[in-house]
Formats: structure tokens, sequence, C-alpha cells
């Protein structure tokens, strides 16, 4: 039995307009991945490991029709959506009657036929097989990207400020220790994860990204994911888990710090792609989420680029209110 069992809640096949989505399981890898990985994309959303650390739960469910996988979401106070239908590479498919089929299910269930978090490559095919579809940008969902050689040696002006904080780290903490993560440390990490926690005025949301942490580091090998963590005085104070998303991209999931030492942040960033990331062209940080610190820290980097994504919808949305279900953070 997978460790996800005792996270995930039992959830009968639901068949409705011809679709039966399942759950998000181990089991349902290779399947998935025979749809996304010959793709090449470089989104984040399209890795079989976020689908599988992010949907737990019912969050998303994973359905095949026709040569075509439909991924569909259903987070608390946001009406379901689907992202792009995603057919099989190299396979002839009628891609309208694929959008549409989604389509018809949204309607069936009475919520806004909306395909969000949709890949420029998908945008493209989905306007191409129906151009009456309305196109908004959702740059809240926007991946940033970087040169792994920025990242690894901070040089340039514009990342003047994360070398200030790294040497200031450096002075303070010399004889620190980077270790890369493995099974053994699962327990300090959790702790760490913890004592983050307890630091956060808001939380909400926040025991759902626990469990979806604890899945990652739980599930390591079987999601071909690596980890390292920076330890001081023998005691974990930082860690970060990625994965391989093409042969020239790294995508990073998750980053946890002690935010009681100054610049260790940073350092665990550069320390993860000095070790795990050498042969890689790019680093992927994920999105922003519209949050407002968050997006802030992500732009310091310097990204060489964002990968976009849009909502696709019957109408248009552009003036529609709460259309992630919460007002972005400010």
């Amino acid at each position: 039995m997978s460790n996800v069992s005792c996270l995930e809640k039992e959830t009968e096949l639901n068949c409705k307009n011809g679709f039966c989505f399942k759950p998000i399981t181990l089991e349902a890898k290779t399947l998935i991945e025979s749809y996304t990985k010959p793709w090449k994309a470089d989104c984040s959303d399209l890795t079989f490991a976020n689908l599988f650390i992010w949907g737990t739960e019912g969050k998303m469910e994973y359905a095949e029709k026709n040569n075509v996988l439909y991924i569909k979401l259903d987070f608390e106070n946001v009406p379901v959506f689907f992202w792009a239908p995603i057919p099989k590479k190299n396979t002839v498919v009628d891609y309208k009657k694929a959008i549409y089929d989604a389509v018809d299910y949204m309607k069936e269930i009475s919520v806004e036929p909306t395909f969000r978090s949709v890949w420029t490559e998908f945008k493209d095919m989905m306007k191409a097989a129906c151009p009456e579809l309305y196109v908004m940008e959702t740059d809240i969902a926007w991946d940033y990207v970087y040169e792994r050689e920025s990242l690894a040696t901070l040089k340039g002006k514009k990342l003047h400020g994360k070398r200030n904080h790294i040497n200031k780290f450096l002075s303070q903490h010399p004889d620190f220790v980077y270790k890369k993560l493995d099974k053994e440390m699962i327990p300090d990490c959790i702790a760490l994860y913890e004592k983050w926690l307890s630091e956060r005025e808001e939380t909400q949301g926040l025991e759902d990204e626990k469990k979806s942490v604890l899945l990652a580091l739980q599930n390591m090998d079987a999601l071909s994911l690596t980890g390292g963590g920076i330890f001081v005085n023998g005691q974990l104070k930082a860690f970060t888990v990625g994965e391989r998303i093409r042969e020239d991209m790294q995508l990073i999931h998750i980053e946890k710090a002690d935010t009681d030492m100054d610049g260790l942040y940073p350092m665990i960033n550069q320390q993860y792609v000095l070790h795990e990331c050498q042969d890689v062209t790019y680093i992927n940080r994920e999105e922003d989420m519209g949050i407002a610190g968050m997006r802030k820290a992500k732009r310091s980097y310097n990204p060489i680029y964002m990968v976009e994504k849009y909502l696709l919808s019957l109408r248009d949305l552009s003036d529609a209110k709460d259309l992630w279900g919460e007002k972005e953070t400010e």
C-alpha cells in the first residue's frame, strides 16, 4: 500500500457524460506520463509529481477518453475547472470535440466552463480548434524560469543583494553542511516545516501544503524527486525538493528554511542548484500565486522568461469577480 492511502479520501469512481474520473495515484503514473511527457513542456503543472502531491484528497482527478487525457481540479472555494485536454502525442484526435466534451461535463455539474493554467502551446491548439473561445492571461499562474548559471554564480549587479545575503550567512555559519536529502532526513524536514508553520500569522491552506510536502518526501524515489538540506551545528535548517522535467530543465517544488537565519533561503537555493542541477540550462521555480511577497522574491532573481498560462472560456470573464475563488493575496 502506498503512502498516499492515508492522506487521500476514499473516492468512488466518478462517471458522468462519458468521463470516469479517478484519483491521482502512483499506479496512474505510467498512463498519465504517456500523455504528458512527450510534449516536453516547460510548464510545472504537467508533471506527474505536481499532480500527485498537490492533487491529494480529490483536488485533482484524471480521465482518459478517445486518446485524450483530462485533468479536473476541485479546490475549496474555487468552482470545478479543467486544464487543457491533453491529446496523446502523434495521434489523430478531434480536438474540438475533446474541448466541448469537457465543456458539456462542466455544464452538467453547473459550473462555468473554464480551462485554466493553459500552457501557450495548448492555448494555441485550443484556439485553432475553437476560435470562438475567449482567452485571458492569468499571470498569477505563470512559472518563473531562470538560467541555471545565474542561480549558481549570482553574478551581476541585479543579484548583488543575493550575494550579500549569502556572504552574511557564510560569515555567521562557516561550518554549514549541505547534504543530499534522504529518507533519514524526513523527520527533520517535517520538524522544520512545523516550526515554519507555527510562525505564520495566516495558516489557511497550509495544512494542505503540509500533506503535499509529506507526500513528496515519502515518495521521492517513486516520483523521481531529488532534494537537499542545509545543516548548521548538526540541525537541519533548510531543505528543498525538485525534479528534472526536461533534459535541460529542473523544477523546484518545495523550498523551506528557518526564517531566523539571514540568507538561508538564497543559500539553499544556490546549494541545490550547485549540487543537484549541474547538467541543466534552466531552473523553473513555479508560480507566485498572486502573493505579493512571493512575487517580489521570485522577480528579484531576474528570471530569463516566464512560462505563460491562460484561462479559456466560452464568454468574456475579464470582469468576473473572485474568478479564482479567493481574492489575490496582498
